[in-house]
């Protein structure tokens, strides 16, 4: 048999496929051609059929599908970690997003998008769901495209906001243009790796007629429609007030629940929205980080073992900025194996091989890109993630993925492609220099807290 000219391989490695069969491959190579995985396996069987110029050796380091982080609020990146974790998630809203969404100005969203993209990038996220959060989208989406990582992101708007929140307030009419704008506008390529979808901030800030009309948006232009619901027990009691039912036997009663519905926490759930969950067929975010930041509950009250048990699809995500402060998707599968295990007495709640599950193909379901990624398989893209095993980590021959989860996490990504082109090499940024925008960063986040009159606040006393 004649062989293929590849444009790439990679071989020596612990080959993690997360293929149908979830084979893992002890010596595993992939050959990559125009950006798509063409063939994988075990090495002999990769390099009797593929030859390549260019050949990665991997050093028998661990290979996997890029991470999914399947829910953020990218928009805001740049003032993560300037809360206190002394504040209620009231205090949030006066004292945080209020301030924010009314001085942020495109600027600020060009280089939160830039950072978000930057530290998912070397930490092994190779695509991202936001929600939204976003008021100007056209920087948002320029500075989502510079790193490399593709995702779907949206406007932050909606048309029953709380008093916080007005400014990101519109007429109905006024939300359906500016969607359609966005979704007819801004569509992923090569070259725009960051798209639009439709993002809705759910709870009690949603109409039904928008929530109907933005469904049929998401339908018209083929691309998820992500919502939150279930997040606080006011939540519930404002629905059953406002509505007699839960928020999910709200939107059951829309007709919006599908498999092209995406729903993010999902914390407060009864046995009738299990039901329904499980007849529609939505995909589920669980956010674990932002659970235990803000005592939401997820641990304690929330479903996510009997979901999976019905067959529920359960992504993962970190719900970015305040909520969680960090974008490390191995840092949410942790928490999701332990964290549940901890609250509830049952071991094993969720197993590391599940945890992974739900980073990768649920996250690519959740997102509604599972053809092209979430899986290292013949014909879809090449986003891939290398770990070196010289880290203390992963020096001995352990469970390798078990290795990943609990003891290296991303601490040990030494390089990432995304489309078969790096975009991490060696644990450096490829297309940015990241010591070069440090201090640009910086200067940003610090003229934002002076426009917003934010003064940071410390039990300590701090000596300048």
């Amino acid at each position: 048999m004649e062989k293929k000219k590849a444009d790439l391989i990679l071989k020596n490695c612990y080959l993690i496929s997360m293929d149908k069969e979830r084979h893992i491959y002890e010596d595993g190579a992939v050959a990559i051609i125009d950006g798509k995985i063409a063939g994988y396996g075990r090495q002999a069987d990769v390099i009797s059929q593929f030859y390549a110029d260019e050949t990665y050796d991997c050093g028998g380091g661990i290979v996997h599908p890029g991470l999914i982080d399947a829910h953020e609020h990218a928009a805001w990146h740049l003032m993560r970690c300037i809360v206190p974790d002394t504040f209620t998630v009231d205090e949030v809203w006066e004292k945080y997003e209020n301030p924010i969404t009314n001085h942020f100005t495109g600027t600020e969203e060009y280089w939160s998008l830039l950072l978000a993209t930057a530290e998912m990038a070397l930490d092994g996220t190779t695509y991202y769901g936001d929600t939204g959060g976003s008021r100007f989208h056209k920087d948002m989406f320029a500075g989502g495209s510079i790193v490399g990582v593709k995702g779907f992101t949206s406007h932050g708007i909606s048309d029953n906001y709380t008093p916080e929140l007005k400014v990101m307030e519109y007429p109905y009419e006024k939300c359906i243009e500016l969607f359609e704008e966005e979704l007819e506008n801004h569509k992923r390529t090569k070259n725009t790796p960051v798209a639009a979808h439709v993002g809705l901030p759910g709870m009690e800030h949603t109409s039904a007629k928008l929530a109907v009309a933005c469904k049929e948006l998401a339908q018209k232009y083929g691309v998820q429609m992500q919502i939150h619901t279930s997040v606080y027990k006011s939540e519930i009691e404002w629905f059953r007030e406002n509505h007699h039912c839960t928020p999910i036997e709200f939107y059951d009663s829309l007709g919006i629940l599908d498999e092209h519905t995406t729903l993010v926490h999902v914390i407060h759930t009864s046995d009738h929205d299990l039901d329904i969950l499980e007849k529609r067929k939505p995909y589920v975010v669980h956010c674990p980080g932002a659970s235990f930041r803000y005592a939401l509950g997820a641990m304690t009250v929330g479903r996510f073992k009997e979901m999976k048990e019905r067959g529920i699809k359960i992504a993962l995500g970190t719900d970015s900025g305040v909520w969680c402060d960090g974008l490390d998707m191995f840092q949410q599968m942790y928490l999701a194996c332990v964290g549940h295990r901890e609250a509830t007495g049952i071991y094993p709640y969720f197993n590391r091989e599940e945890a992974f599950e739900m980073t990768t193909v649920n996250g690519a379901g959740a997102l509604g890109v599972g053809d092209e990624c979430g899986s290292i398989e013949v014909g879809k893209s090449a986003d891939i993630v290398i770990h070196s095993v010289s880290r203390p980590e992963t020096v001995t021959h352990a469970d390798r993925l078990q290795q990943l989860i609990y003891a290296g996490q991303s601490r040990t990504v030494e390089s990432v492609l995304i489309d078969g082109e790096f975009i991490v090499r060696n644990k450096k940024l490829t297309r940015v220099d990241m010591e070069e925008l440090a201090p640009q960063f910086a200067e940003r986040q610090r003229d934002i807290v002076t426009r917003m009159g934010y003064k940071y606040t410390s039990s300590w006393p701090i000596v300048k």
